[in-house]
């Protein structure tokens, strides 16, 4: 769901349950060996610079497309609830047309043996920005991460 908050401040907010528990879930959003299993819509390939996991933490990816272009998407890691909840900061650093740096807050819900994540992106600066960002993370979501879980 995208919420136009004003003409320049767009909010997306995405959910979706995996059948695992949730400390597996919360490990593949913060353990660099598995994010980099799964991060980035289907077909892409992610390379991790640094991820450094904890409050004002770096981090940087070097998200690989397959039409062989690269999305470097660095910034830090604000808030860290173990298996509850993980908030970061969210910048593209090799867009032509700056791009402010906006803010994910990633919610994991125990519902019994089954985890729902819920992830909320806000400060986007335009409804592009949050289409775009709506089918980047609903491919990983939906797509990736949901591969990269039934496998384990």
């Amino acid at each position: 769901m995208i919420t136009m908050n004003s003409a320049r401040d767009f909010t997306l907010q995405l959910n979706h349950t995996y059948p695992v528990k949730r400390e597996r879930v919360f490990n593949a959003w913060t353990k660099s060996e598995q994010l980099e299993k799964w991060w980035g819509p289907e077909g892409f390939k992610t390379t991790i610079e640094e991820m450094n996991v904890e409050v004002n933490g770096n981090y940087k990816f070097h998200m690989h497309s397959p039409d062989g272009g690269t999305h470097v998407l660095t910034d830090q890691y604000k808030e860290i609830v173990p298996h509850e909840k993980l908030v970061f900061t969210w910048k593209w650093e090799n867009r032509d047309v700056a791009f402010p740096s906006t803010t994910v807050t990633i919610d994991f819900l125990e519902k019994g043996d089954s985890t729902e994540v819920v992830v909320t992106h806000t400060d986007l600066p335009s409804e592009e920005a949050a289409n775009n960002h709506n089918f980047g993370l609903t491919s990983s979501l939906e797509g990736s991460l949901k591969i990269y879980l039934e496998q384990k």
